[in-house]
């Protein structure tokens, strides 16, 4: 499939489009963490940015959201800072990968949604989203290097989507502006959606 392939929505409020993405804690329940194991159907779900810039931080937010939400208690929900290559590894072993981010090519509080292979050409994929360069440190990848790098370490490339959420304050801060935490809702639905979907085929 292709990198820039639209994934289709419905029953959002909140806009969907698909435009040109040091670690916090895991947030995960005991009961994630004892259906984590490898195997055809696992789903990962990663939500990372810094919590201390504001909207940068909606996708750290949204993971904690979905951490005890007994819908997913057959998913693994990680909230990180930021994706770094040991997540690989994690990468590898799940049939389906979920990444949360803030987005500065679209609106605040808008969604964009967008497909990644971990074929070679497309380790960069994810950058033409909008996402956000947060360290000049070489111990950060992107989304779609860290699923390429999945690949070259397992030889298994899970699905994979990227989900930005438009920010309007990347300043210090602890607390999402009003139109992003307005739509965290809608993401999270998103994710049930797409989790669901999943794991009906």
């Amino acid at each position: 499939m292709s990198p820039d392939a639209p994934v289709t929505t419905t029953g959002t409020q909140t806009p969907v489009t698909a435009p040109e993405s040091p670690d916090a804690l895991v947030a995960t329940t005991g009961a994630q963490a004892a259906a984590t194991a490898a195997g055809p159907g696992r789903v990962l779900v990663i939500g990372y940015g810094n919590s201390l810039r504001s909207d940068d931080g909606v996708g750290w937010h949204v993971a904690m959201r979905l951490c005890d939400d007994p819908r997913l208690t057959a998913c693994e929900v990680l909230a990180r800072h930021q994706l770094t290559p040991e997540l690989a590894l994690d990468l590898g072993e799940a049939s389906l990968v979920i990444l949360i981010d803030a987005d500065v090519g679209v609106a605040p509080g808008a969604i964009s949604v967008r497909r990644l292979t971990g074929e070679p050409g497309a380790r960069n994929g994810a950058r033409g989203m909008g996402t956000i360069d947060r360290s000049p440190s070489t111990h950060h990848v992107d989304a779609g290097e860290l699923l390429a790098l999945a690949g070259e370490l397992g030889g298994h490339v899970p699905e994979a989507v990227v989900i930005g959420v438009g920010v309007a304050d990347l300043e210090l801060g602890e607390s999402l502006s009003p139109a992003v935490g307005a739509a965290l809702p809608d993401v999270a639905d998103l994710v049930l959606g797409l989790v669901a979907d999943h794991q009906g085929r």
